[in-house]
């Protein structure tokens, strides 16, 4: 219904919840994997995925989400990244809401070097945190009206689809020992789960709720984690 796979709310509630540290990202990210996956489908089939975009985007993330899957950051160093990654991830949510939809005459499309940087560094975050950087990528296409909104909304899913499936193989990559330490049943109904809310946010229920509204909802959420990790962080 926001318009995102949701990994920055996942994010948010599970660090809050007790599990270890280190299998937050993995469930995170294997949520995030299949809301967008059928979104990136449907949105492909209506011929919305700007390549021209994409490819340079997702040369540059796919690998360096990888990567940011294999890093071993002391606990420490990864709630202040988490922390804040959640406090920019819900002010960008509510900026978002204050923003003109790019229309298709003022498009702007930039050059492949920029695409390679910017994706290059949501990757690298998607890959640490479990957020799939969508949620960062938006509000900057439609900022510099880098495409239309449909295609937009395209580019989002198939970046946050992507950029999960190579995160998670890079933090699968260190090792099960955190999984491990969680109930089975957890590693399937959150992804079960999240497929059921993915398809009914993405059909029924978005005519009776604005995304703006939940968009609000998510973002103040986000924020009350980002200050409670904050908290951890400066206190203890």
């Amino acid at each position: 219904m926001a318009g995102f796979g949701g990994g920055s709310t996942y994010i948010a509630l599970l660090a809050i919840s007790g599990l270890p540290l280190a299998a937050v990202p993995i469930i995170a990210l294997s949520c995030n994997l299949v809301v967008t996956t059928q979104g990136s489908y449907l949105l492909i089939r209506k011929g919305h995925a700007n390549w021209k975009l994409l490819l340079p985007l997702l040369s540059a993330s796919i690998p360096l989400a990888f990567v940011g899957g294999l890093w071993r950051l002391p606990e420490a160093v990864f709630l202040n990244v988490l922390a804040g990654a959640l406090t920019v991830a819900g002010l960008v949510m509510l900026w978002q809401n204050r923003m003109p939809v790019s229309g298709e005459e003022s498009v702007r499309e930039p050059g492949a070097l920029k695409l390679s940087l910017v994706g290059g560094v949501l990757g690298l975050l998607a890959g640490v945190t479990g957020i799939g950087g969508g949620i960062y990528l938006a509000p900057v296409m439609h900022l510099f009206r880098w495409s239309k909104a449909q295609s937009i909304a395209a580019c989002t899913s198939i970046f946050i689809a992507l950029n999960s499936l190579s995160g998670l193989l890079g933090q699968l990559s260190k090792g099960s020992a955190a999984v491990g330490e969680l109930p089975f049943g957890l590693l399937i109904g959150c992804p079960v789960m999240v497929l059921i809310g993915g398809r009914l946010g993405s059909s029924q229920l978005s005519a009776r709720f604005t995304g703006k509204g939940i968009r609000a909802v998510t973002a103040v959420v986000i924020l009350l984690v980002a200050m409670r990790l904050w908290l951890k962080v400066f206190v203890g």
